[in-house]
């Protein structure tokens, strides 16, 4: 069934708010899982909501929680997330430092006691809007065994980076240190399907396409994805006092994550007029585009372009959900009183 992005992000909402959370945080959560399915991103769409809303049930997110900056000086704070969904976290955090960097140029936030802030382009995309520059990382739940090793010791831990330009798409890059997501891996185990060779391997650390065996993926580029990973961890949980490896709980057994994450904001226009810089970057990105392309390639496209294209296309024509996610969501729709019992999933959708 193809749904728009305004009745995903209702869906989102309504079952959010039936659950108990209030409205401006249901807003801000539903719009990041809406944006990730319809830029493609479908491991931190509807797919990883069902995992929010186990996790406000088993007590490993708290629904409504209380984000405090616990140290302060200005163009560097410390925040303490109260255990919350990260992405409500890094959106409340975001909110804070980017009326303090128009006065400092450059701020650096940090966040503990977080968890997964799902798909990080949709923070990206937003300051590129607000004219700023964004760098923000995280660590996760370990699931990425080191190079060379076995054991589930790191997580996924992405990066994202994004810069505002004048008339060209934003410069957006959004990465896992990983080959790939795991949330990418459970969706395919949802969904019955193999996984592609490469992306991970089982508990006794052989390589597997069986996405229910697979304990762990692998780390991008071998030893350089290993080595960023790692400083990612430290930038995001060392610096934020979070917990790593051992010390971040699994959500689905109802722990608190306790993740952390870092978020740099610099404003260009301490640099040089604002239009001036966006300017700078269209140029920049057409000189990368309007080279000379490989033989049967059509187009070159920067960081991000891809998935922003989609997210166009996507909004005109619907997002398709799959008959495993119909049920499931409806699922809760009922029993959180949202939807009655021997329902459709389309005429609950419809009525939103």
């Amino acid at each position: 069934m193809l749904v728009s992005y305004e009745q995903e992000c209702k869906l989102c909402q309504t079952l959010l708010t039936a659950r108990g959370m209030n409205r401006a945080d249901a807003e801000v959560l539903s719009a990041s899982v809406a944006y990730s399915d319809f830029t493609g991103i479908y491991s931190h769409g509807l797919s990883r909501f069902a995992n929010y809303l186990d996790r406000f049930d088993n007590g490993a997110y708290n629904l409504n929680a209380g984000i405090r900056p616990t140290l302060d000086h200005g163009s560097t704070v410390a925040f303490d997330c109260d255990d919350g969904c990260g992405v409500i976290a890094v959106d409340k955090v975001y909110r804070q430092m980017k009326e303090r960097v128009r006065e400092y140029g450059i701020v650096i936030a940090t966040g503990n006691h977080a968890s997964n802030i799902g798909c990080g382009a949709f923070f990206g995309r937003m300051a590129a809007a607000d004219d700023l520059i964004m760098l923000l990382c995280c660590n996760t739940t370990r699931c990425v065994a080191p190079f060379g090793g076995a054991d589930s010791v790191l997580g996924t831990n992405p990066v994202i980076v994004a810069a505002p330009a004048k008339e060209e798409r934003p410069l957006l890059l959004d990465i896992s240190t990983s080959n790939v997501a795991f949330g990418k891996v459970q969706a395919f185990a949802r969904e019955g399907k193999e996984l592609p060779a490469g992306w991970a391997l089982d508990a006794a650390g052989r390589p597997t396409t069986d996405a229910k065996a697979a304990k762990t993926v692998l780390p991008i580029a071998g030893p350089k994805g290993y080595g960023l990973a790692v400083m990612i961890e430290m930038f995001s949980a060392l610096l934020a006092g979070a917990g790593y490896g051992p010390g971040v709980g699994f959500a689905s057994k109802g722990q608190h994550e306790n993740t952390g994450f870092s978020l740099i904001l610099i404003d260009p226009a301490r640099f040089m007029p604002i239009e001036e810089f966006k300017a700078g970057v269209d140029a920049y990105i057409r000189s990368i585009k309007g080279g000379t392309r490989a033989e049967n390639v059509k187009e070159i496209f920067m960081p991000g372009e891809i998935e922003m294209k989609k997210f166009d296309e996507n909004v005109k024509v619907g997002y398709e959900v799959t008959d495993a996610l119909q049920k499931e969501l409806l699922g809760y729709a009922v029993r959180f009183g949202a939807a009655p019992e021997g329902g459709s999933f389309g005429a609950f959708v419809a009525g939103l």
